[in-house]
């Protein structure tokens, strides 16, 4: 498989896998509760409940396909689950949010400017027409825009001025990473 297409296909995994990534990151949305953890305290971290994945599989089940249905996410102190839709959301999604109580979290509705798939798609457009620049695009799981993962050696002090200099733009915000393109794993 090509460089190009073994990013993609990472970005897609990693955006698969992201329905229970921890809230907050890569994401400058609202502030969710608790403080981000240290890697060793990760280990330490509240087990995702059943009653918590129930609320993810029935969202998922009735919405999972629906082009507006974005990225839920399950915060880090495991007390909140953040289910995105982009415009404005079915009643039955809405009724789910609203009359899902449970004495150990809350299930929040937010609103995404962008659809993921729509991002998923331009995240895939910037790895393939800039490559040995771009080694990692992924949406964003507020669905607010692109995160890219761009080389220190090219990106140099200022990643976000090097996207001007390396004419990398997009119709959605950007938001540039300076991290070290994925190391391939050698078949055998």
């Amino acid at each position: 498989m090509g460089g190009a297409r073994t990013a993609v296909l990472v970005a897609v995994v990693t955006c698969a896998l992201a329905g229970c990534a921890p809230a907050g990151a890569g994401d400058d949305g609202p502030p969710l509760p608790g403080p981000e953890p240290y890697p060793e305290e990760v280990l330490e971290l509240p087990p995702v409940t059943g009653e918590m994945h129930a609320v993810l599989d029935e969202a998922r089940a009735r919405w999972g396909d629906h082009p507006d249905f974005g990225q839920p996410e399950i915060s880090l102190d495991r007390t909140l689950i953040v289910l995105r839709w982009h415009g404005p959301p079915p009643a039955e999604l809405t009724a789910l949010v609203e009359g899902r109580a449970h004495p150990d979290f809350d299930v929040r509705l937010d609103r995404t400017p962008f659809r993921d798939s729509e991002l998923s798609e331009e995240a895939g457009r910037l790895v393939r027409e800039h490559s040995g620049v771009v080694h990692t695009a992924w949406p964003r799981t507020g669905g607010d825009g692109v995160g890219l993962g761009i080389d220190p050696s090219v990106a140099g002090d200022d990643v976000v001025a090097a996207l001007d200099r390396l004419g990398i733009t997009s119709r959605f915000p950007l938001f540039p990473e300076a991290s070290s393109p994925p190391v391939a794993i050698p078949a055998g």
